[in-house]
């Protein structure tokens, strides 16, 4: 009988072994023709399995379900990158460091999934990237042909073109607009118990009451954004045509409001002009921006008055360059007195952007007293709030990212990843730091 149940543990064993052979060839790219294969995203079914093929690992009870990330998805990309374990679609650029490293906000204990920016190829840990649990940095072996990699003599040319900036410290630096350098980023999607030192959004939402009934009561609500190109949607890829096609910061904005209230009857508009600045923002004569659009005379009354918002977003100062803290507040209050003047009940959200291109000549504004000068008018006037866009960027930065990981041109437009920032702020400054469980 002894003899018996061993010979049937034997074979028990064998087939077990058995049933694990070639798993490690599954999925991914393919042996023969490179190619990169999307079956090889990790089926959130098949998280939390041992690498080694050991079997299931213990689970925390509380583990984080994993959200849509293979396609744009407005509730993935507005869930606060602040909160939570898991970080979705955030972006990497391999640029101008011949080590092929990047690095990541948070320190991943484990990569769900590592794909191009237009979320169509997936890319294979160990053959195309590599990380070590613990560390920030995703690395690209040095002889890869997968992921785009730009070494430091392309990323910082010799030569001035029109893929060019001027670098601060001499010669140039690689600048394009369009898809060109979102083609080269990929998206890391992760979870990690790593935490940030965030300076978290301002909770601004007691100082709309009139926007927040209108949208309960299922009124009409005039909304309109009126700003500079990123207010616009520059280089956010559902504005340039390309994949994911995600919606620009004022568009989510728009969409999250018509999800959370779609009984409410929300007039949206954005008027902002690539290129303007705080003094053609206010209709005044000089700054940067007098000859854009100089045909329509008076742009305040031509792109918000004639609207008549009641919800009003203003968002000026990425063009702003030279102008001081208290010139660029003169600015905005002329905006909001003229705002008021028409409507003494528009309720108005006033929004701090990111920063230039630290190593370009674009870097030069006083980022800081823009947003001091908003957040002095917000406590001079009733019902006017503050989205410290910049306090949150500057958060990113902190954390390790690079410019070039987070930005659509390389000087002065975000990516996706940057634009999902502005709109979560803005969000979470109009209704608390719940806003994303109330869609």
């Amino acid at each position: 009988m002894k003899k018996k149940l061993s010979i049937l543990l034997a074979l028990f064993m064998a087939l077990g072994v058995c049933a694990g052979c070639g798993s490690a060839d599954q999925g991914g790219k393919d042996k023969d023709t490179g190619e990169t294969n999307k079956e090889d995203v990790k089926d959130p079914e098949e998280q939390g399995k041992d690498p080694e093929g050991g079997g299931e690992e213990e689970e925390p009870d509380n583990k984080e379900e994993l959200m849509e990330y293979h396609r744009y998805d407005l509730k993935t990309y507005l869930k606060p990158l602040w909160t939570g374990s898991v970080v979705y679609n955030e972006t990497l650029w391999f640029a101008g460091d011949d080590d092929l490293t990047a690095p990541l906000m948070y320190a991943p204990d484990e990569i769900i999934s590592v794909m191009s920016y237009d979320l169509k190829t997936t890319y294979r840990e160990g053959t195309d990237y590599t990380w070590q649990k613990g560390d920030k940095t995703i690395r690209l072996p040095l002889s890869t042909t997968t992921i785009p990699h730009m070494d430091q003599m392309d990323y910082y040319p010799s030569e001035a073109g029109s893929n060019t900036q001027a670098y601060k410290y001499g010669g140039n630096i690689y600048f394009a607009e369009g898809s060109d350098i979102s083609s080269r980023q990929v998206v890391v999607t992760y979870r990690h118990s790593d935490t940030g030192d965030w300076q978290l959004p301002r909770d601004e939402a007691a100082k709309f009451p009139k926007t927040m009934a209108k949208l309960e009561n299922g009124e009409p609500l005039n909304v309109l954004f009126y700003g500079d190109s990123i207010t616009v949607g520059a280089n956010s890829s559902g504005f340039i045509g390309y994949g994911p096609n995600a919606e620009s910061y004022p568009e989510m904005v728009r969409s999250y409001l018509k999800a959370r209230y779609p009984s409410a009857q929300i007039n949206y508009k954005n008027t902002a002009v690539g290129g303007t600045d705080s003094y053609w923002g206010a209709s005044k004569s000089g700054g940067a921006a007098g000859g854009i659009e100089a045909g329509e005379g008076d742009h305040f009354a031509v792109r918000v008055l004639n609207n008549h918002p009641d919800l009003l977003f203003i968002a000026f100062g990425m063009n702003d360059g030279g102008y001081t803290g208290e010139a660029y507040k003169e600015n905005i209050r002329t905006m909001i007195d003229r705002a008021r003047e028409q409507n003494p009940d528009v309720e108005i959200m006033l929004v701090s952007g990111m920063i230039a291109n630290p190593d370009t000549y674009f870097y030069n504004k006083d980022y800081e007293s823009y947003q001091t000068a908003l957040i002095e008018l917000s406590e001079e006037y009733d019902n006017i709030g503050v989205a410290n866009v910049l306090d949150c960027v500057r958060s990113v930065y902190a954390m390790g990212k690079r410019f070039c990981d987070c930005t659509g041109n390389n000087v002065n437009h975000p990516n996706d990843f940057m634009a999902r920032v502005y709109a979560q702020t803005i969000l979470c400054a109009l209704f608390g730091d719940d806003y994303i469980d109330a869609i």
